[in-house]
C-alpha cells in the first residue's frame, strides 16, 4: 500500500517496535500483516466418520477437509457451512470451534469447526470430484493429503482419539 486509507497522503517507510512498517503523518500505520481467513469443517456423519473432499484441477487427486475463504459480510460459521455445501453437497449444523491453524508463508489462517452432517448428497462441482469418509482407524492415503494444514489437522484428530 502506498497511500494512507485514512487521509490519502503518501505513506513513508518507518520502524515501529522493531518492525518495518509504512506510516502516515496522520498516525495511520500499515503493519503489512494481512491474512486470508478460511473456514474449514470436520463434518461427521451418523456413523462418527469425518468427511474429506477429493480435489479437481491443479490439486487433482489431493484430499483435504471442506473449507475455503470467508466472504465479506459472512460469519466464520456461515462460511464453513457454505463452503462445505459447495464442495460436498452436504448440509452441516451444530458447529463448534475446534482449532485455529496458521501458515504464515502464504498468509493463511484456518479456523476449523467440528460439525454434524444433517443431510445432502455429493453434487458435481468445479472444485471436488468426490468425497470420502474416514475415522482415525480408517485413514485416507497420507501421501494424497493436500498440504501441511490438512496433515496437521488430521494428525490432531488422530491424537485426540487415542
Amino acid at each position: 500500500m502506498d497511500y494512507c486509507p485514512s487521509c490519502g497522503k503518501k505513506l513513508y517507510p518507518d520502524l515501529m517496535d522493531g518492525h518495518h512498517v509504512k506510516s502516515c503523518e496522520c498516525g495511520y500505520i500499515d503493519w503489512d500483516n494481512w491474512v486470508n481467513i478460511s473456514a474449514v469443517s470436520v463434518a461427521y456423519n451418523h456413523l462418527g466418520e469425518f468427511m474429506m473432499v477429493h480435489l479437481k484441477g491443479k490439486n487433482q487427486g489431493k484430499i483435504t477437509f471442506p473449507g475455503g475463504f470467508r466472504n465479506l459480510g459472512e460469519t466464520l460459521e456461515q462460511a464453513a457451512i457454505r463452503e462445505c455445501y459447495e464442495e460436498s453437497g452436504h448440509h452441516i449444523s451444530h458447529l463448534e470451534l475446534y482449532k485455529v491453524y496458521t501458515k504464515d508463508d502464504i498468509r493463511l489462517v484456518w479456523v476449523v469447526f467440528k460439525a454434524k452432517i444433517i443431510g445432502g448428497e455429493f453434487l458435481e462441482n468445479s472444485e471436488t470430484e468426490s468425497i470420502s469418509y474416514h475415522t482415525p482407524e480408517k485413514l485416507p492415503e497420507l501421501k494424497r493429503l493436500r498440504g501441511s494444514l490438512t496433515e496437521q489437522l488430521l494428525m490432531d484428530l488422530i491424537k485426540e482419539s487415542i
